[in-house]
């Protein structure tokens, strides 16, 4: 539902835990600090999620704000960085 109707926004990726991701987004000024359970959708992430930007994006729910994503198996709002040498 939220690919089709979620509004999109930035959010900050606060860590990533095992099969959790933590981020962060703010809507009409109320900040929502949210967790994504990634188990089913590890095939989606880069090879070394350490490489993961602190700038994501999120899609959420208009009606309701506190329900997001940042990753699903057709989007992502993920970035990764390409490790400096």
């Amino acid at each position: 539902m939220l690919l089709h109707v979620g509004k999109m926004g930035d959010a900050s990726l606060v860590d990533v835990r095992d099969d959790l991701l933590v981020y962060s987004y703010a809507v009409h000024g109320v900040e929502y600090t949210a967790s994504q359970d990634i188990s089913k959708l590890r095939e989606f992430l880069p090879e070394r999620v350490d490489t993961l930007a602190g700038h994501v994006l999120v899609k959420y729910d208009p009606r309701n704000p506190a329900n997001s994503l940042v990753l699903a198996e057709k989007w992502s709002g993920l970035r990764s960085v390409t490790p400096q040498s």
